[in-house]
């Protein structure tokens, strides 16, 4: 029996996602022209993540890694994958498989567009105050509006996938993807052909101890990428200016940015920490938001 061809390909990590893998699924499922090849790359599990794939998604690829390592199940995830545009989706966002096919009709190499995904939706119902000035905030950065891919999704083109290769070992996945392509190279998705929104959900930390633990984590992150993978487009583009320009915008207010950077700055001093630990650096799993 032939296998089926798919459009995309869509690879999920999961490490003990019981909890959100099933609306995972069910939206990439979400394609009116069917959805695309879907491979479960779980990793390190100890719960019924590996289960319910099968049960939700009978059609995917479930594999199962007993190491518990993001990066492993990157990497044996697209090795397992047989189509491109291959997309790389965390387990705890949501995005239909109708939106990743808008996306995929832009990753196409004669255009030069490499690296692409939805808009970003973060969904903030339930967050606490701090939880919810930050983002507020972040959501006004170039970071977010101008040819973001990561945060949860990003989608990478035959061509673009060749620049990627392995992905290294390291907890900044979704920058190192996008400090690989120039800012030509890649594309924020608004909109499909016909005019319909295009977009991911994204669930952030409820509350300020998790958000700065994570905040931690990603400072980290950035300086371990800065240190070992640094490309001319590393450039930070958050500055002085940026900031101040968000007031007024998106509802952002003076006590928004107050918070924006008092996190900031402690999660800087919490990175700093644990690079110069020297100690492999946790992932800092946010189970506060992990709900289906």
């Amino acid at each position: 029996m032939t296998a089926a061809r798919h459009d995309y390909s869509v690879v999920i990590p999961a490490h003990n996602e019981a909890a959100v893998i099933e609306r995972c699924l069910r939206a990439l499922m979400d394609d009116p022209q069917g959805p695309g090849e879907i491979i479960v790359a779980c990793n390190g599990c100890t719960d019924d993540t590996a289960a319910i794939a099968r049960r939700v998604a009978p059609g995917a690829t479930v594999l199962e890694i007993a190491q518990g390592s993001k990066i492993l199940a990157l990497n044996q995830g697209s090795t397992a994958a047989t189509a491109t545009p291959r997309f790389f989706v965390d387990a705890d966002i949501v995005v239909s498989g109708k939106a990743l096919r808008a996306v995929a009709q832009v990753l196409d190499d004669t255009t030069g567009i490499r690296a692409a995904a939805p808009a970003i939706h973060v969904e903030l119902a339930g967050c606490s105050r701090p939880v919810r000035s930050y983002y507020k905030v972040w959501m006004q950065q170039p970071y977010v509006r101008v040819g973001m891919v990561g945060s949860g999704v990003f989608g990478l083109s035959a061509k673009g996938l060749e620049t990627i290769g392995s992905f290294p070992d390291i907890i900044a996945d979704d920058l190192y993807v996008r400090t690989r392509f120039a800012a030509e190279e890649r594309l924020r998705v608004e909109r499909d052909e016909v005019g319909n929104a295009v977009r991911f959900t994204v669930f952030p930390p409820r509350n300020l101890r998790t958000l700065v633990r994570i905040e931690g984590r990603r400072r980290a992150g950035d300086m371990q990428l800065d240190q070992s993978h640094a490309t001319d487009h590393t450039k930070r583009t958050t500055t002085g200016g940026t900031l101040l320009g968000a007031l007024g915008k998106g509802g952002v207010g003076p006590i928004d940015l107050a918070w924006y950077l008092v996190i900031k700055v402690v999660g800087r001093i919490s990175g700093r920490r644990k690079v110069r630990a020297k100690k492999p650096i946790s992932w800092a799993r946010d189970d506060s938001s992990r709900q289906a």
